[in-house]
């Protein structure tokens, strides 16, 4: 695996501090480094020796000098020390060993003679990143592209001592982007990656290892019962059993997942998570005895919560919050595995009809919950006073709070119904993640899209960035991404970001992430000027790597533009399924006249589809509009 790749290494001179109050800071030049050393004890972890050798890299990049590593310090003043060791201990700077640092936790320490950066295992791994970021002006902007500047000799390094624990203690963004190279997806402090994922695909020791306890999926609850044999197992509903979901109250379904669970507990590494999750779907079990507990002591008849429930249909909160009986199950998995392994943690979903917290019951101690953001408004932040849907999510979350001492988020930057379409959550998302970690919550999921869609490496830079660091501001991210990756044609690349933006947040829209144009208050119109910016950008684009990457997103501006057409050839056929009304009746007048236009219009949408390799619904769209089926060759050279 290569150790990195640079494109357009030198592309600018930092600049001097030219701050008033930085101006008479102490401070050390990068020509008083040149005859330095970097020492990195024997005995440190694999990811602590590849700190060392990330930095020496980096630096002889940006500086043209290469910096020995060393196991031991020769001398007293002129070494840059990388994680813990004896002769850190030893030295003028040994006072920064006097105590322990948490897994994840950094210092960074720079005097006159001597600079530290050290930490936890990832945390010394990390602060090497944080220095070269903050101190050099590397920027880890995509998998394929490090942005490394060139660091005259009288560049200042100010004199600090800082430090920074994440308040993510684990961190997922399922993000193709990522997770195809572990080496950038450590750059940009990740630090789990998919439990099913390829072996390539996985954090060794090497990048940090992997955190423990943290994100799980859907998975029934671990019930390995056939619903033929055992239907008493699962759902009752309507008065009909069903296999969707089981029934988390039977005693037979507790003894087998119980049992199950405690017969492998060995296969789980210390700290690990025992996930008991319900499936995707709204239909939880219905029977006199969830409902008993689902009532959490009270009285049948007596809860009233119908106008409080968002995320399933009305019967499922006749008798309280499902996650009531979730919670008990869950509950009582926990307390057996806590007596053979009190390292373990179980943890469960709260997602869909379950998100709603119990009103009694609370949480054991050994039981994380994952609570998921599936239902709230995208285009406003969680605690934006505008939105009546995330108001209620944040009592949701209020109260898991109270219920649970433990909480991960699963949180969404896409959406699944249309991967071209522009997703107007950009603005949203690090006020929503800062509300996340005032709630408690030590750990995020946050599901992206499949690969090369929308944004994708936009996304990629700038949600890493906020998952690590949350105080962060994402129009700073954004613009720096933007600059950094497109040169000239960010500009108008950065207005077309703005435009959807703000016609989303005028719109009032309270749509989740699953939802339309329209829903989001995103029209053609808006799209026709999303495609002359791009127009714009091409032009202004500095050569021809440039004027790909910008190809690549111009889909979002072409997407919208065409959505008359994708009402008519995808949504109106979903309504008409759903409302059992006639396609005829849901679809959107569009003249004959236009039809040429929006053919030739959609024709150079799968063209541009094609050379970056993006799927999407050709098949129904060119079905509808009558274009071949198979995309034509390029006979341009």
């Amino acid at each position: 695996m290569k150790l990195f790749q640079f494109v357009g290494i030198v592309v600018c001179v930092l600049p001097q501090v030219t701050d008033a109050d930085e101006s008479t800071r102490p401070s050390l030049s990068v020509a008083a480094l040149r005859s330095w050393t970097i020492v990195v004890s024997d005995e440190a972890a694999e990811c602590q020796k590849y700190a060392a050798e990330e930095f020496q890299c980096f630096f002889q990049t940006a500086t043209n000098v290469k910096l020995p590593i060393k196991q031991t310090a020769t001398k007293r003043t002129g070494n840059l020390f990388i994680g813990p060791s004896n002769a850190l201990k030893t030295s003028p700077l040994g006072h920064v060993m006097k105590r322990k640092y948490d897994e994840e936790e950094l210092r960074i320490v720079v005097a006159k003679d001597n600079i530290a950066i050290l930490g936890g295992p990832r945390g010394t791994l990390y602060g090497v990143y944080e220095f070269l970021e903050d101190y050099l002006g590397v920027r880890f902007l995509t998998a394929e592209v490090t942005h490394v500047p060139k660091v005259e000799s009288k560049h200042a390094i100010p004199h600090v001592d800082r430090s920074y624990k994440p308040p993510f203690a684990y961190r997922f963004y399922l993000k193709t982007e990522v997770m195809k190279d572990p080496v950038f997806a450590a750059r940009r402090r990740q630090n789990a990656a998919s439990r099913h994922g390829p072996k390539e695909q996985q954090l060794t020791e090497r990048l940090g290892g992997q955190a423990t306890g943290g994100v799980f999926l859907h998975n029934n609850f671990l019930l390995h019962a056939s619903f033929n044999d055992h239907p008493e197992y699962f759902a009752l509903r309507h008065g009909k059993r069903t296999s969707q979901q089981p029934c988390l109250t039977h005693p037979e379904v507790r003894r087998l997942v119980t049992n199950q669970i405690l017969s492998n507990l060995k296969g789980f590494r210390k700290g690990s998570m025992i996930p008991l999750a319900q499936n995707d779907n709204g239909n939880p079990c219905l029977c006199p005895n969830c409902s008993a507990v689902q009532r959490e002591g009270d009285a049948a008849g007596t809860v009233q919560i119908l106008d409080e429930a968002s995320g399933g249909a009305e019967v499922n909160f006749l008798n309280g919050p499902p996650s009531a009986v979730i919670v008990d199950f869950v509950n009582h998995v926990a307390d057996a595995v806590a007596k053979e392994r009190p390292d373990l943690w179980v943890g469960t979903e709260a997602y869909a009809y379950s998100v709603m917290p119990p009103r009694k019951t609370r949480v054991r101690s050994n039981v994380k919950v994952q609570v998921a953001t599936y239902h709230c408004s995208i285009v406003h932040s969680l605690d934006d006073p505008r939105s009546k849907v995330n108001k209620q999510f944040l009592k949701y979350l209020a109260g898991w709070r109270k219920a649970c001492d433990h909480l991960l988020i699963w949180h969404y930057d896409m959406n699944p119904r249309d991967y071209w379409l522009p997703f107007p959550n950009m603005r949203a998302q690090p006020s929503s993640l800062r509300t996340f970690v005032k709630s408690n919550g030590r750990g995020i999921f946050m599901q992206g899209a499949p690969h090369n869609t929308e944004f994708s490496d936009l996304r990629a830079y700038v949600m890493t960035a906020l998952i690590w660091d949350p105080s962060q501001d994402a129009d700073k991210l954004i613009n720096e991404f933007l600059s950094l990756y497109y040169g000239r044609a960010a500009k108008p690349i950065r207005q077309w970001i703005d435009l959807f933006h703000e016609q989303a947040i005028a719109s009032g829209s309270e749509s989740n992430i699953n939802a339309t144009a329209r829903s989001y208050g995103l029209d053609a119109k808006l799209g026709e000027r999303g495609v002359k910016l791009f127009e714009q950008a091409l032009q202004l684009a500095d050569n021809e790597t440039i004027r790909h990457r910008v190809e690549k997103v111009s889909v979002t501006g072409w997407r919208l533009a065409l959505d008359p057409v994708w009402w008519n050839a995808i949504e109106a056929p979903r309504r008409a399924r759903i409302l059992k009304t006639t396609v005829e009746k849901e679809r959107v007048e569009i003249a004959a006249s236009n039809l040429p236009r929006y053919r030739k219009m959609a024709t150079k949408l799968f063209e541009i589809a094609d050379r970056h390799k993006l799927g999407g619904p050709r098949q129904t769209v060119s079905s509808y509009l009558q274009l071949p089926q198979e995309p034509q060759k390029d006979t341009k050279k």
